[in-house]
């Protein structure tokens, strides 16, 4: 369950039926370096590790490595998880800030498939984390199939 974060930015502004700032009354207008001045010392920011807690679900976590794997180059397909899904497919567990992922894949022909096994772990690790802020801890990739090269005169 996500736990809902506020965040507040300071405005330059004065807001509707809100009297002038001092800085304002005293020349200073709205925008200029006069006004640009640090919050009040009651309204410092609240430290990240403070604000609250976001969780991501393993499902979301599974889509965003399936899509992920989807754009490295030679990739045909990504089987995820469905309804009618049996079998592996592919899964995510996340344990607090470590997600574990397992993926199956199917790639063109001819392909080095442990040069494109690699080149999937690196793409998928930089992608979960960038989008998530989760460590991938490890990323087991089945390859389920190869499949003919599409030709590029449409054939």
């Amino acid at each position: 369950m996500t736990t809902p974060v506020e965040h507040r930015v300071a405005s330059t502004q004065t807001p509707v039926g809100v009297p002038d700032l001092p800085a304002q009354r005293a020349g200073g207008a709205p925008g200029t370096a006069s006004a640009a001045r640090p919050a009040a010392p009651g309204r410092q920011a609240v430290p990240a590790e403070r604000r609250g807690r976001t969780d991501i679900p393993e499902r979301v976590v599974t889509r965003i490595a399936a899509h992920a794997a989807a754009e490295v180059a030679r990739v045909r397909e990504v089987r995820e998880r469905g309804p009618l899904a049996f079998g592996g497919h592919t899964h995510a567990t996340v344990d607090g800030g470590l997600a574990l992922l397992e993926l199956e894949v199917s790639v063109e022909y001819p392909a080095p498939l442990a040069q494109m096994a690699e080149e999937i772990r690196r793409h998928v690790n930089e992608r979960v984390h960038t989008l998530t802020g989760l460590t991938v801890g490890q990323i087991d990739i089945d390859v389920t199939g190869v499949v003919p090269a599409l030709r590029e005169d449409g054939g």
